[in-house]
């Protein structure tokens, strides 16, 4: 996402089912096309998995201003920022074959089957608007 003046930009997702070493694949190919100028913030799960996880992307990261940052707060409570930003004709999307998913699943939250988009959606949102460390 990218923040110029007051609208929010959703300019790519890439999403799929993918394997552990293809995750590590997409990661590191997306944050090359991305460039170093980039700001990359992921969620860090609780526990020993998901900070090992962290770990692990990070260090594949080595470079990039990258930063792990523990989500808090209910789903629906951090998604709210981005849906009134949204309502109010702040956010627009890059054209793209993903954007009719990524439209499906964030008009279907919060009763949709799969929400990840949604929380990366927030979280970037979030992080452009106030600097945040996705706790709200």
């Amino acid at each position: 996402m990218a923040k110029v003046g007051g609208i929010f930009y959703v300019e790519d997702v890439r999403r799929d089912r993918w394997s552990p070493g293809d995750v590590e694949k997409n990661l590191k190919n997306t944050a090359s096309q991305d460039g170093l100028d980039v700001r990359i913030r992921m969620p860090e799960d609780p526990g020993a998995a998901g900070k090992s996880d962290t770990a692990t992307k990070i260090k594949l990261l080595a470079g990039y201003d990258v930063q792990a940052i523990r989500p808090t707060g209910e789903k629906t409570v951090r998604a709210k920022p981005a849906s009134a930003q949204a309502e109010a004709g702040n956010v627009k999307l890059v054209r793209g074959p993903w954007n009719e998913t990524f439209l499906d699943e964030i008009c279907a939250f919060p009763n949709a089957q799969h929400d990840d988009q949604v929380d990366a959606f927030a979280d970037a949102l979030n992080e452009l608007a106030l600097g945040s460390t996705f706790i709200l």
